[in-house]
């Protein structure tokens, strides 16, 4: 089972939810419980005794059923109570590494159902969650919420970070001074960022309405870091047949170490793999720096780098010269002069 998979099933009891409510009412009254989540013939096949109840699920209800020993089974929406008090019998021939009899159980209808199983045990005072060959025990939301947290002030220090390398290659862009080198180490920072925001966002689904204040944070965080690492991809792809969506693949592809290593970045990006590619000289073709000039709609952006290939070029062509490009007014034309020059002083006021 993926890490997509398993969040998928988190979401269905993380604090807030209806089932996650039940679980801390049956944990709070010191009792145990075993609860299958979706009703099947492969279910009604293994289930023995007990009393057929249909009714709606609420968190008191199911609360009051554990009380006793037997499982419980619920739909997969988490609307209706079926069964109470039943007795289930799995297969022996599937396995199980557990050792309370509560939990061996609820390992082996999960493999020979793929339902997803919860074990609560009033003795360690855990919630177990089984589907499959997937074992998760959940852990306590003070935890995930510390770690949420550290998370959080990482990806506050990456994020300055990230700015500071982007400040400084739009003055070198401007300035058409660009190596490979300062292109692949601010792509190495975009993937650090992302890669802390996915795991910030599997905190964020654990978390469930507890995690509000770490989404909200989240958020203002990242505003604006997808989009800034869409034109900066646009601007640096060296071949018309690399796709944005494939480079961003093939970034996810990357362990940690790999990462690390920028000539790996510059190949995939379409440029030469060894080290001294590093240092060769690249122009941008001008997507990420033209759509910081508020006049310019992306149609103009794109008309501008298709006549003209790339941002230098762009810059010493005579104002004459670009305001006979059909669309593109002597008005705009301005805004793109000053607006180059207002962004250039305005990074180097912040460095």
């Amino acid at each position: 089972m993926n890490k997509k998979e398993l969040l998928n099933i988190l979401s269905q009891v993380t604090p807030g939810t209806e089932l996650r409510e039940g679980i801390y009412n049956i944990l709070d009254a010191g009792l145990g419980a075993l609860i299958v989540v979706g009703v099947g013939e492969d279910i009604l096949k293994i289930i023995d005794g007990g009393f057929k109840i249909d009714c709606e699920y609420t968190p008191e209800r199911i609360y009051e059923l554990a009380k006793m020993d037997g499982a419980i089974i619920i739909d997969e929406t988490v609307n209706m109570i079926y069964y109470a008090n039943v007795h289930l019998q799995p297969s022996v021939e599937y396995t199980t590494s557990e050792s309370g009899t509560r939990h061996r159980t609820a390992q082996r209808v999960a493999k020979q159902t793929n339902n997803l199983v919860i074990a609560i045990s009033e003795r360690k005072k855990s919630v177990s969650l089984y589907k499959g060959e997937m074992r998760y025990r959940l852990r306590d939301t003070s935890d995930v919420m510390a770690e949420a947290s550290q998370a959080l002030k990482t990806l506050e220090r990456y994020r300055y970070v990230l700015d500071k390398s982007l400040g400084n290659l739009t003055i070198l862009e401007l300035d058409d001074l660009v190596t490979m080198y300062e292109v692949t180490s601010v792509l190495q920072r975009f993937e650090m960022v992302k890669r802390i925001m996915k795991e910030l966002d599997n905190y964020v689904i654990e978390l469930g309405t507890e995690g509000r204040l770490i989404n909200l944070q989240l958020e203002e965080l990242i505003q604006g870091v997808q989009e800034e690492k869409y034109y900066f991809l646009k601007d640096y792809c060296n071949s018309d047949d690399l796709e944005i969506g494939n480079i961003i693949g093939e970034l996810e592809k990357l362990s940690d170490s790999e990462l690390l290593e920028l000539e790996r970045l510059s190949f995939i990006l379409g440029y030469g793999k060894t080290y001294s590619a590093l240092d060769n000289r690249v122009s941008p073709k001008g997507y990420r720096v033209l759509d910081k000039i508020s006049k310019l709609t992306k149609k103009d952006i794109e008309k501008l780098i298709s006549i003209y290939g790339d941002l230098s070029t762009i810059q010493v062509t005579p104002m004459d010269e670009l305001v006979e490009i059909k669309g593109i007014s002597k008005f705009k034309v301005k805004a793109i002069q000053s607006g180059l020059m207002r962004l250039k002083l305005t990074v180097e006021l912040e460095k």
